[in-house]
């Protein structure tokens, strides 16, 4: 197991590397857009399903859209940076799951990298994903380029809010988000409101 810091992370990241970074869930598997193949390949994953982006912040999450529906700017302040990912249409007929991770070890790559990563946990397709770097498969260990140390998540993945294609749909619930609470946001959402509410 290599252990770099975040800044090496983020050079390793540039160029083209993948590696286990520690998030408030689970270990991620990380990579940027010229790793993608290899991260794919280390988690026998398939090509074809969709994959998450950590972002920054939020602004880097949300300003790439267009158009951002209302919900999504009232989840992003209540949720990140947090647990949750929210699945928006990328444009381009498919659709994106993003996420601000709340983690100090993350939040160093960000700050020495790029503003945006793929990631998706660090465990081999179908197999329970690690909390901490020392419950990562051994196989995964070997395939990556490096692992950046930090405190381990709390096990639970992130909730997950699918908002793609004009519906609000709760895929999986996680801490502080409930069916309820997002049927009263989405509710909220639907007044009139200036977006986005962030200063860019």
């Amino acid at each position: 197991m290599r252990l770099v810091s975040a800044w090496k992370a983020a050079e390793l990241l540039r160029e083209g590397k993948v590696g286990l970074v520690p998030t408030e869930t689970v270990v991620g598997l990380v990579s940027d857009a010229h790793g993608l193949g290899r991260l794919f390949e280390t988690k026998a994953r398939d090509p074809g399903k969709p994959i998450a982006m950590l972002c920054s912040s939020v602004e880097s999450a949300l300003l790439r859209f267009e158009e951002a529906p209302p919900l999504a700017w009232l989840l992003a302040e209540r949720c990140w940076p947090g647990p949750l990912t929210m699945v928006l249409d990328d444009g381009n007929g498919g659709t994106v799951g993003l996420r601000v991770p709340d983690h100090p070890s993350m939040r160093e790559v960000f700050a020495y990298g790029a503003s945006t990563y793929y990631a998706t946990s660090a465990n081999l397709s179908g197999e329970p994903a690690p909390a901490a770097l020392g419950g990562v498969d051994p196989r995964v260990v070997r395939s990556v380029d490096f692992c950046l140390p930090g405190t381990p998540g709390g096990g639970e993945a992130s909730a997950v809010v699918d908002l793609s294609g004009g519906r609000t749909r709760l895929i999986r619930p996680g801490p502080g988000l409930s069916e309820d609470i997002l049927l009263l946001l989405d509710a909220e959402g639907a007044a009139p409101r200036i977006y986005p509410p962030f200063a860019v």
